[in-house]
């Protein structure tokens, strides 16, 4: 079937469809395919029309993994609209803590949830997993419902709890035959969740195309599950937990585990730890077997469960993150760094294996808005000789955006003063002032987001602001989200890389302007000089802009492009920090954003007028 025929909508925008047609060769043939179109270009529905069809004529399935529940959430309306174009089996899944009906009866915390569900489920106390086979044509039917019409998951959740069954398993069954599987990146690229994707569901990945959405993100997410850090207050935390819960032996094992980690890592003068004399350590004062057990017994918690469950105490969160710390220490690989009283365990090349992962699937595609430079892209998944393609959508032509990069601030965080916030937020008011449509606000941080915001709101009183916090659930974010929208002209101010500067829509009647303040550059840290080591190790001269400067200025650019979201928008984006004025970051934009660019030290007063100039032009 033609990639026309797997298309959601009567018409292509521009672009789209050479993008379905190059998806389509690439999954109907091997390799990895590096796709680039910018934010709202439409990239879900024409990479889905073009690996459909190659998945139909090669006999593939299609696994379409994201980052975020709301990105999955979005691949899921698409796949919803093309399967009333054209039937086809779908399934989505998120992870088990999403699905858990049985934490409705007492709440559990997202980091003790493992532990909870897996001791529940093997001790035969959770109802809606043991009803599961005892429900056939039930179980059957609420299968095959998921997988030919897509489901919200509200709508999984009463279903499931009316039939007394886990939606987990609901899910999990559906998979196993959906043509289309949408997952999030753990259930493919960490090995412990992929076995419950592939190996339990018996998805083969030499017959599934892989589809990587936003993959950007995807060193930052290898980099993520391959590394764990752990405090000395939470060590001090797990011993008192464990008292509490009874566990008089699993607490003295972490009191002496407190002490011989003291005397290794307090003293040592370098940031740098030697991780095998440390375990050599513990084996010369305990024993060969001692710190693996330990780790096996922290991680089990099998002697504090049952009371934990009955009593109602505090699950053993704690003492569950040091158990997982030192089985990742006993393992081969990590290196060990420390700083403060935080020590912290590092894989320095966490895209080593990669390259592998893809190649077991028949075919990938990896898409993006900001893959620019392709090359250093492709060395910092460490592809650069994985035999990948590279495809841009060129899309600066549909939209007309001017970007103004204003020189006269900076977030550097030696210039953080009142004065420096006091002269941005002065800038954000005169933007506000000059746009009637909405404004976004992305900052680099929480702590430079809420010293903007108190000042902006003294300046703008008349606007009606909203402003997203740290730790929002699902909901809170769909309720701030709901307020910006409610009221024309509203001032949204958010974090780059945060809930709302990636995979959100604000078309052109809502948001007008956008304004990143700032550049996001991770702190320095014994983590990132291990990883720079590793790579100057490998010969990698561009180590500093893998990886702080151009995923610092990735996150700016998809923040500033939330609200260019349809061919013919019109908008503008103002970059307030002295570091975007440098013709390296110029020449790393996107070229949409770079075609009517406007450099300047601009007073409030000038910044409020270039506001108002375009809007008047563009009427």
């Amino acid at each position: 079937m033609a990639v026309e025929e797997r298309f959601a909508y009567q018409t292509f925008r521009p672009g789209q469809r050479e993008l379905a047609q190059r998806v389509y060769e690439a999954c109907a043939g091997s390799g990895i395919l590096l796709a680039e179109a910018m934010s709202g270009f439409g990239k879900t529905a024409a990479v889905l029309s073009g690996a459909l069809a190659a998945a139909e004529e090669t006999g593939c399935r299609v696994v379409y993994t994201c980052r975020t529940k709301r990105q999955i959430h979005r691949v899921v309306e698409e796949i919803s609209r093309l399967q009333k174009k054209h039937p086809f089996k779908a399934a989505s899944m998120l992870s088990k803590f999403d699905y858990c009906l049985l934490r409705r009866q007492r709440p559990v915390p997202q980091e003790s949830f493992g532990w909870y569900c897996s001791f529940n489920v093997s001790n035969n106390l959770c109802s809606y997993f043991l009803n599961v086979p005892l429900v056939g044509a039930g179980m059957e039917e609420m299968v095959n419902g998921a997988v030919t019409a897509s489901q919200t998951h509200s709508e999984l959740l009463r279903a499931s709890e009316s039939l007394h069954v886990c939606p987990y398993e609901v899910t999990r069954l559906a998979m196993v035959q959906a043509t289309v599987a949408v997952a999030p990146y753990h259930y493919v690229f960490d090995p412990r969740a992929a076995a419950v994707l592939f190996d339990r569901n018996s998805l083969d990945r030499r017959k599934a195309i892989l589809v990587v959405d936003e993959a950007h993100n995807l060193r930052d997410f290898l980099r993520g599950i391959h590394s764990s850090t752990l405090t000395f207050d939470e060590v001090d935390g797990a011993v008192r937990e464990a008292e509490a819960l009874l566990m008089d032996e699993a607490a003295a094992s972490l009191r002496t585990l407190r002490e011989v980690l003291g005397r290794a890592v307090v003293g040592h003068a370098s940031w740098l730890l030697d991780r095998q004399s440390i375990l050599e350590r513990f084996r010369d004062e305990k024993g060969t077997a001692w710190l693996q057990n330990l780790a096996f017994e922290l991680s089990a918690c099998s002697a504090a469960a049952w009371g934990s469950i009955a009593y109602e105490r505090r699950l053993p969160s704690l003492v569950l993150r040091v158990g997982d710390f030192l089985a990742k220490l006993s393992a081969e690989g990590p290196v060990m760094v420390k700083w403060d009283r935080t020590m912290g365990l590092i894989d320095p090349d966490p895209v080593s294996g990669l390259e592998a992962c893809l190649k077991e699937f028949k075919s990938s595609v990896l898409l993006s808005a900001t893959i620019n430079p392709s090359s250093v892209f492709s060395r910092s998944l460490g592809l650069a000789h994985a035999g990948t393609s590279t495809y841009e959508v060129k899309t600066e032509s549909a939209v007309t955006v001017r970007t103004i990069v204003d020189k006269g601030v900076s977030t550097r965080y030696k210039l953080r003063t009142p004065e420096m916030f006091a002269k941005i937020s002065d800038k954000i008011a005169a933007v506000v002032r000059g746009t009637d449509a909405g404004v976004g606000v992305f900052a680099p941080s929480y702590s430079v987001l809420g010293a903007v915001f108190d000042m902006v709101t003294k300046r703008v009183g008349d606007r009606h602001l909203v402003r997203e916090v740290q730790g929002l659930s699902s909901q809170e974010a769909a309720d701030v989200f709901d307020s910006f929208r409610s009221s024309e002209g509203s001032v949204l101010f958010g974090v780059q890389a945060g809930r709302f500067s990636e995979g959100e829509d604000f078309n052109e009647e809502i948001m007008g302007a956008v304004i990143v303040v700032g550049l996001s550059l991770p702190p320095p840290s014994p983590l990132l000089y291990a990883e720079y080591a590793c790579l100057k190790r490998a010969g990698e001269p561009d180590s500093f802009l893998m990886l702080s400067r151009l995923p610092a200025l990735r996150k700016a650019f998809q923040a500033a492009g939330r609200h260019v979201r349809s061919p013919g928008k019109r908008g503008m984006v103002f970059l307030f920090d002295e570091r975007f004025d440098s013709q390296v970051v110029v020449d790393l934009m996107p070229s949409w954003l770079r075609s009517d660019l406007l450099v300047g030290d601009f007073t409030p007063q000038s910044l409020e007028g270039l506001a108002r100039e375009f809007w008047a032009y563009q009427r």
